[in-house]
């Protein structure tokens, strides 16, 4: 057990958690950087666009959106085994949040102390956003009675280093995937209302809001190195990334399926809207994109993730063929066409 979490009730004494809030997912990766290398940016080459989007995270349109005294219970009584999925759902969610206000706060202090307080308050405008995501999540754990210790939590990992490019595409990709998920979401829901379990979903409309605003940013300053979007290595990275992140999402969402059923959503074909959303949406930031014009991307996922579960649950062949067959797999899908598109460079 641990101590970042207490449960509020009888059958929980202080400082457990409920079985199925298991120790990995109070475990997140916390993440630093290049920061001064990230202090040497040069926003002249997108200075006109760097003022417009500082002024549009500035005005902080999102302010009242996050009302603090809606009431977050659920609308719902569910049953013992959805409660688990849903309260699972929330703790992923707020320790995700909060591991990005991390990164963001960070980053923010590190261009204060290097002299660069234009860049220093336009990450600090990133960190708030998360951090108010992550407050808001907060607060529907403890309307479940848990209350998980952020600040405690990045004693339990040390920080995994990651170059500045690294950075920049992974985190421009998780926050336009992000979007992706909540607005898939909240428009199945704005159709199907029955379906809302709890009112904390409400939110999901500015809360897409916020993330494609921060994936925004993100490329703001994937312009501003143009050699990481350039040649063979801007190749190799788009690459890398959109099929590291792809990959990632559909083995989570699938295997995390419980959570989208609940909902009412298939999670095999929300997973397939949202990668190709956001492959298409990557157009925008990155020099290469995956083609999923033939069905080849999408229809690889699938055997990849059939492998995965035979694999896992060890039916079939013997484990270290699947293994083999599941690697295989993965590093033809890796390898499979991409495109170049006309995403808006400088330099």
């Amino acid at each position: 057990m641990t101590a970042s979490a207490t449960k509020i009730g009888n059958s929980l004494a202080r400082n457990e958690l409920p079985p199925h809030l298991d120790e990995n997912l109070l475990t997140p990766r916390f993440y630093t950087t290049e920061f001064d290398k990230a202090a040497k940016t040069n926003l002249d080459i997108a200075r006109k666009d760097f003022e417009a989007m500082f002024k549009e995270m500035e005005a902080d349109y999102n302010l009242k959106h996050f009302d603090r005294k809606a009431s977050l219970e659920r609308l719902n009584e569910l049953s013992p085994e959805d409660k688990a999925v849903y309260e699972s759902y929330l703790v992923r969610s707020v320790v995700s949040e909060f591991s990005g206000f991390l990164l963001f706060k960070e980053i923010s202090n590190r261009f204060k102390r290097s002299d660069r307080p234009e860049l220093g308050q336009f990450f600090q405008f990133l960190a708030r956003d998360e951090a108010r995501h992550a407050g808001f999540l907060g607060r529907a754990l403890k309307e479940e009675g848990i209350n998980i210790d952020l600040p405690n939590l990045p004693k339990k990992r040390a920080a995994t280093f990651f170059p500045l490019s690294w950075v920049l595409y992974s985190l421009y990709l998780s926050e336009k995937i992000g979007y992706w998920r909540y607005i898939l979401i909240n428009r199945h829901l704005n159709a199907n209302p029955d379906k809302i379990c709890a009112p904390l979903f409400d939110f999901f409309e500015p809360w897409c809001q916020d993330e494609n605003r921060h994936g925004d940013c993100i490329n703001l300053m994937m312009r501003c190195w143009p050699g990481m979007t350039k040649g063979f290595r801007g190749k190799m990275l788009s690459r890398f990334f959109l099929w590291t992140v792809f990959l990632t999402h559909t083995l989570t969402v699938c295997e995390r399926g419980d959570f989208y059923k609940l909902l009412g959503i298939d999670p095999v074909l929300f997973d397939e809207e949202v990668i190709a959303q956001t492959n298409n949406t990557s157009r925008n930031a990155f020099p290469w994109v995956y083609n999923f014009d033939d069905g080849q991307f999408l229809k690889l996922r699938l055997e990849i993730l059939k492998t995965f579960k035979e694999w896992r649950e060890g039916t079939g062949m013997s484990k270290p063929i699947k293994f083999t067959k599941f690697v295989l797999l993965m590093l033809k899908q890796f390898a499979l066409p991409m495109e170049k598109t006309k995403a808006v460079r400088y330099g």
